[in-house]
């Protein structure tokens, strides 16, 4: 189709009008000093009184400080009325970390085996130990109360499942054995304690704790093994209350088995037990030696806390068979930095004497602090920490 003069002239019309256009914005650009051209502004009329005020003249308003954050809540079970002195000691010590709450079971622990240097992570093991996953449904009987240990039926015991293996190249003499007890009480305590301290420690948990199973699926996470804590009649009970569902010497045997399930049903993952004072219990065979025959049958071992001379247990438990350890020397019998390095001289002493030495300290800050930093030269010194089963099952 042929154009006509008529569109012809139009065309020309629009290419002028678009080349002024363009012309005149480049000139505008050009000619223009504002340092918002070709910016898009937006300004905004305010009135005198909401004109912000020059910051010269602005006076500086401090910030007030954060209230300072409340330390986790005491379990449940017990309330802290019902705790002994030890157990709210350790909570009264573990409220002063300031530990956000968000730290306590889902913080950080450090990988089994490795260390991070500069940002680089470095095998501190050929092969990282590895703590087999717990519960095992083989090893679990279904009770009223709840789950409770058992033997397999291919002869497996707990003990030796869920125990922390020893590395095949581990010396028999200069061993040490470390027992941190009172786990599960205090929160911010326990994941300290999971945090810090290297995974041969063995982690023994109070019965009383909020959250016990996720606890104790951390801690073995991290690579240490754990025991469950057994309250025991002390000397001086009931003034002394050890907690609810304390093994008696008044109690009948069946009233004590009956107890005894309640406490072995808090969690499961556990390698054994350890008491919680008990001087007057262990000193009695009677009332002894029905629970230490319950707890072989269940394919566990007996950690004596070696608190009390009188204690029987050690004796008992060879009698029923069942894999016992007695501890060398509690660390901490006060919260002092001079008597907690002469406790850790001491079996490092023993060990060097007779081969081995299991050492029993508490969960106060202070002193798993303390052992975190002594652990650090035990290998450069000549001495190997090891799982309280290594020694156990000798």
């Amino acid at each position: 189709m042929t154009r006509g003069p008529r569109s012809g002239r139009l065309l020309a019309v629009i290419a002028a009008l678009v080349a002024l256009g363009y012309g005149g914005t480049l000139a505008w650009l050009a000619l223009s000093d504002s340092t918002d051209a070709g910016e898009p502004v937006i300004r905004l009329a305010l009135s005198e009184s909401e004109a912000p005020e020059p910051k010269a003249e602005r006076p500086v308003e401090e910030t007030p400080a954060p209230p300072e954050e409340a330390a986790p809540a005491a379990p449940s079970i017990p309330a802290v009325d019902d705790l002994s002195a030890e157990e709210q000691a350790l909570l009264d010590a573990a409220r002063s970390l300031e530990m956000p709450p968000e730290e306590s079971i889902a913080g950080e622990v450090r990988i089994v085996g490795a260390e991070t240097v500069d940002g680089a992570a470095e095998t501190a093991q050929a092969t990282p130990i590895m703590l087999a996953p717990a519960p095992d449904p083989a090893l679990v009987e279904q009770s009223k109360d709840g789950p409770l240990p058992k033997i397999a039926g291919d002869g497996r015991k707990p003990w030796q499942v869920y125990a922390r293996p020893a590395p095949p190249d581990t010396p028999t003499d200069r061993r040490i054995a470390l027992v941190v007890s009172g786990m599960g009480i205090s929160e911010s305590a326990t994941a300290h304690a999971i945090k810090v301290l290297p995974p041969e420690v063995t982690l023994s948990f109070a019965p009383y704790g909020a959250r016990l199973q996720e606890w104790i699926d951390k801690a073995r996470e991290a690579g240490h093994e754990v025991l469950l804590e057994l309250p025991m009649e002390p000397f001086g009970y009931p003034q002394n209350d050890p907690g609810p569902h304390t093994l008696l010497t008044s109690a009948s045997t069946s009233e004590n088995l009956s107890r005894l399930n309640w406490l072995m049903s808090r969690f499961t993952g556990y390698v054994g037990v350890m008491n919680y004072q008990g001087a007057r219990f262990t000193a009695s065979a009677s009332a002894l030696k029905p629970v230490l025959s319950s707890l072989s049958s269940r394919g566990l071992l007996y950690v004596d806390n070696g608190a009390s001379a009188r204690s029987l247990a050690p004796a008992l438990a060879s009698d029923v068979g069942m894999p016992t350890a007695l501890a060398t020397r509690i660390v901490d019998p006060v919260q002092n930095p001079e008597v907690i390095a002469t406790a850790l001289d001491t079996l490092e002493k023993v060990s060097l004497e007779t081969g081995s030495a299991i050492g029993i300290a508490s969960g106060f800050p202070v002193t798993v602090d303390a052992l975190a930093e002594w652990t650090k030269s035990l290998a450069q010194d000549g001495y190997m920490l090891v799982p309280v089963t290594a020694i156990a099952g000798e």
